[in-house]
């Protein structure tokens, strides 16, 4: 059965919607590659913008870099390919690059400072997830190299690359593994530098939220020179601080308290599941909460009518009372009741994370002859995240145990009780506000060095070769976690000698000793002593070293001609060696922490790789066309863990006319399973699920994650087809106009369901999900093994549009405008049940797969007049479902009895206005100063309020900040 949301409406309107959206079109910054050169006037230069090719005086030469292709700058790469220059930052007043990626259509911005929820590893990253198909299916380079690791998943973290330093972004929208190797299943991000920058330039900014948040501040410096003739040298410095935002409570659409609350499906005339604000813990208080009592035979007394003690809370102080319990009360949640603002699973989460980042570049290159020319590249990055782990909660006693009857801790009241009911033990739940979350602060550098060297053999043929070494040293420091063992021996406390001792060292069993336990009173808040905390709670440490040596040969030329021009090739070969190193402490290795687990993995991988590529013109200024070009790529990579594998690549680009381009690829790409998949350790953590199979049940289990040494490389077949249409004269020269197809299959995915995924699907049949599942005597799901597998394929397929235009307007100025559009046909998970489509699915549920929305617009529009610069920009995500295994009342297969069902699975859609203006000043003698301010998300739109893992809406495609200010100043010395 293939689950999916009718999203004809949706796409009905999307043409509307795109006319509307040329209104709010992109300057020039961003442009397909494979047009032709635009006029230079068509972009307003940026205070930094470099004319350094017209000045007088030879620079060092090395090639254009070309991404998608190995042969050179002579040849049009069939590959789609979309350029952001330097501009595309400058005009929005974004300081980091990774920012500006993640806001394309054709990426999904699945991580960052506002996605982090209370997660540790690499906090604050910005990866690049291009088509939704998560991070490491999207290579990331630096002038066609690739850039050393910054996660154990192989992925790399673009805070480390200046963005004051690069010419632009090429990013490849199509399968690349022929002329890159493994991982470009996505696509591939190019960071292009410009080596041939002189000058001085500088920025600085400062910024902050309309509520007083968010503060932001970011300065630059970055510069090149000449030394005579032979010799270029291009430099950068970057720091920027971000401090983030504060918990749920901060932002009105997360304290709403939009959660999921369950519901006898039917009962009421309501549905299964209630998404709904004003949800609150039903058994869990801050002070505790007794949710059932047991007699001295283990048996509960009675039902949760009658138990004599059920509902009694305690107070701060530590003295019991009564709990106002709300309506529809479940085993997790609640409408209405006590505890608003006190929601122990999303009050403590911050909503942003605090960052803090530095990047360093430096680059020379020097032409040692006239043939031969020297590089040499050295960079070094930092960046330092802060975040708080969940907040420690036990609802059924698995952390806390049973709170037995001569717990000298018990208030005489609730001790009373107890005598004359027979009760022996009850159940203590508890939201630890008092004890506070545990926090991480992670640390991550990077060094990386390059050496390369071309040498023309003759005017025909080129050879290049270079070595790279990279490393990664990340730690991880987290304090005030809460040790599981220690918390259970420390709460079963007793008298005995006329003192409260824990049970452990009273008990006749010497061999459980623990002389360090004390005891710790879980009554009330604050109402342990901090000798006590000092027991249960205790601080992690993981260091991990990642390292890469890479070294490569490729030699490139011309075959032979033909009528309609020269074949050119390129052959070469790589050698890779990746391995990373890492420990943790002993009680985060063994999962032995609530929250926030370091972890420790050691394990390498050796690739050897040979490749070719071939380019064939086979017309030029013909009858039957003005040009066609046929091209073709291969490569045999051998991993010293999954073998050996081919991929392939074949493409045409076909002009009928000039300036009437047809492009097609079609190939085979690969990505092997990193180390982190193949080595890495499992990790335990709490997450809230519904489970299916107890008619909805909200329960709280463990969720373990981690690697799986038995995984096969993935394979995925992959075909582009679209056309560009860029007139070279006439009334339509300022027009440039890209429409490409992409469909994208991976077999043999290999990644992690998500829990709630899998814990759904096992219940509709897919038995082989069932063994990942651990449920009590009671049939309760007590544990979920989502560890990484190769069980499923992927599929996407859709449309890349791009519509870029200029229009002088005389003394008024001119106007430069794009309008970048994703249209998302299908991106689908497929395993043993069937197909889920997550195209439309703009919601995310904590653990499961994030979707993408069916389109996104994204356009801006700048008014350029004499120094004045004004800019807008547009972003559209239209409305969608909320999550692809509920059915809404408005879908077809709903039934208000059926466990799926849901009040309302529909998620709003947004428009986001952002504004800048741009002022030049020029001081004479090749100085340039500029003045800018920028307020983003002008219109001060909420987010949709919904349940989500870092709040309360979907973070990775909404802004939780809100309307917010940012003002700088640039300058440029020099020629």
């Amino acid at each position: 059965m293939k689950m999916r949301l009718s999203t004809q409406r949706m796409r009905a309107n999307a043409s509307v919607l795109a006319m509307m959206g040329v209104a709010m079109a992109l300057p020039t910054g961003v442009a397909a590659q494979e047009s032709a050169p635009a006029d230079p006037t068509t972009a307003p230069q940026s205070v930094d913008a470099q004319t350094t090719e017209g000045a007088s005086g030879a620079l060092p030469v090395t090639d254009i870099v070309v991404t998608g292709t190995r042969l050179g700058s002579n040849f049009n790469a069939p590959t789609p390919v979309t350029s952001i220059g330097a501009e595309r930052l400058d005009a929005l007043g974004i300081t980091n690059v990774g920012e500006a990626l993640n806001q394309l259509p054709s990426f999904r911005a699945s991580s960052g400072p506002a996605a982090q929820a209370n997660l540790g590893g690499n906090i604050g990253a910005r990866l690049l997830d291009l088509r939704g198909l998560d991070p490491q299916r999207t290579l990331v380079l630096v002038d066609g190299k690739r850039f050393v690791p910054s996660t154990v998943q192989g992925s790399v973290d673009t805070n480390l690359i200046p963005s004051s330093l690069l010419r632009s972004v090429d990013v490849v929208t199509g399968g690349a593994s022929a002329a890159y190797g493994s991982d470009a299943v996505a696509g591939v991000v190019n960071f292009v530098l410009d080596r041939k920058k002189e000058g001085l330039d500088g920025e600085f900014a400062a910024g902050m939220s309309q509520r007083g948040d968010d503060g932001n501040l970011f300065a630059s410096l970055s510069g090149g020179m000449r030394f005579g003739d032979r010799i270029h040298v291009i430099g950068a410095v970057e720091y920027e601080k971000l401090e983030g935002l504060g918990t749920c409570t901060s932002r009105s659409w997360c304290d709403s308290q939009t959660l999921i609350l369950g519901n006898t499906p039917g009962a009421g005339g309501l549905p299964a599941n209630l998404i709904i604000g004003g949800v609150n813990t039903s058994t869990v208080s801050p002070g505790g909460l007794i949710n059932r009592s047991y007699n001295a035979a283990g048996q509960v007394i009675g039902t949760t009518a009658t138990d004599p003690l059920r509902g009694t809370k305690f107070l701060a102080d530590g003295t019991p009372g009564r709990f106002q319990y709300g309506s529809l009360v479940g085993p997790l949640f609640m409408l209405g009741g006590e505890g608003q603002g006190r929601n122990g699973f999303i009050s403590a989460l911050r909503l942003k994370v605090p960052l803090e980042r530095v990047s360093t570049y430096g680059a020379l290159t020097a032409d040692l002859t006239d043939d031969v020319t020297l590089t040499a590249d050295l960079s070094y990055g930092r960046v330092k995240g802060t975040v708080d782990g969940a907040i420690f909660r036990d609802f059924n006693g698995t952390l806390l145990g049973r709170i037995k009857r001569d717990n000298p801790f018990i208030p005489a009241a609730v001790a009373s009780t107890m005598d004359a009911n027979g009760v022996a033990s009850f159940i203590l739940g508890k939201a630890a506000f008092d004890l506070g979350p545990g926090r991480a602060t992670s640390t991550t550098e990077t060094y990386r060095g390059v050496l390369g060297v071309e040498a023309k053999l003759s005017d025909k043929w080129t050879v290049n070769g270079f070595y790279q070494y990279g490393r990664t040293n990340f730690t991880q420091r987290a304090t005030n976690l809460v040790n599981q063992a220690n918390l259970l021996k420390a709460v079963d406390a007793v008298r005995s000698g006329g003192q409260i001792v824990c049970r452990v060292n009273a008990d006749a069993i010497a061999s459980n000793d623990d002389a360090g336990c004390v005891p710790f009173n879980p009554f009330g808040e604050g109402q342990f002593s901090q000798a006590s905390v000092g027991y249960i709670t205790g601080n992690g440490l993981q260091r991990t070293v990642n390292e890469q040596h890479v070294a490569g040969v490729d030699l490139r030329g011309e075959l032979f001609d033909l009528p309609a021009g020269p074949v050119t090739v390129a052959v070469g070969a790589e050698y890779r060696r990746d391995t990373v190193d890492g420990t943790a402490d002993p009680i985060s290795a063994a999962n032995g922490f609530y929250s926030l687990n370091g972890s420790a993995l050691s394990g390498g991988v050796t690739v050897k790789e040979i490749f070719g590529e071939i380019a064939v013109p086979v017309l030029r200024n013909s009858s039957v066309g003005y040009a066609l070009d046929l091209n073709g790529a291969a490569r045999r990579t051998d991993y010293s863990t999954t073998g050996s594998v081919t991929t392939w690549k074949a493409g045409l680009v076909y002009e009928p006319i000039e300036g009437v381009r047809l492009r097609g690829t079609r190939s085979r790409d690969i990505r092997a399973p990193n180390i982190f998949e193949l080595f890495g350790p499992q990790t335990l953590r709490s997450i809230g699920l519904s489970d299916p199979l107890n008619g909805g049940l909200q329960t709280n289990p463990f969720v373990v994650t981690g690697a799986n040494p038995n995984l096969s490389v993935e394979k995925a077949d992959s075909w582009t087809g679209g056309f560009v249409i860029a007139p070279r004269s006439g009334l339509l020269q300022r027009l440039r106009l890209s429409v490409d197809y992409y469909n994208i299959k991976v077999a043999d995915a290999i990644g992690a369901l998500g829990a709630q995924t899998l814990v759904n699907r096992c219940a509709q049949g897919a038995t082989n999900f069932c063994s990942q599942i651990t449920r009590d005597a009671n049939n309760q799901i007590l544990q979920v093994r989502d560890v990484i597998l190769n069980s499923n394929a992927l599929k996407t397929s859709g449309y890349d549009i791009e519509l870029q235009y200029r229009q002088p307007l005389g003394s008024w100025g001119e106007l430069n405008g794009q309008l970048i559009a994703n249209i998302t046909k299908e991106l689908t998970t497929v395993d043993a049940l069937g197909a889920v489509d997550r195209a439309g699915q703009t919601g995310v549920r904590t653990g499961t797969i994030p979707g993408v929305p069916d389109y996104v617009l994204d356009g801006v529009l700048t008014w350029t007049v004499g120094k004045f610069q004004l800019t807008g920009h547009g972003r559209y995500i239209p409305s969608g479902i909320y999550w692809t295994n509920f059915v809404g009342p408005d879908q077809d297969g709903y039934a208000v009895t059926a466990p799926n069902s849901v009040d309302n699975n529909n998620v709003p859609s947004r428009f986001y206005l952002d504004m800048t203006a741009r002022v030049n000043v020029e001081a004479g003698h090749g100085r340039t100063f500029q003045l800018f301010a920028t307020v983003n998300n002008l219109l001060d739109r909420d987010p949709p309020a919904m349940p989500g893992p870092s709040g309360g809406t979907n973070q990775i495609l909404f802004d939780p900040v809100g309307r917010a200010f940012k003002v700088g100043a640039r300058f440029h010395f020099g020629a």
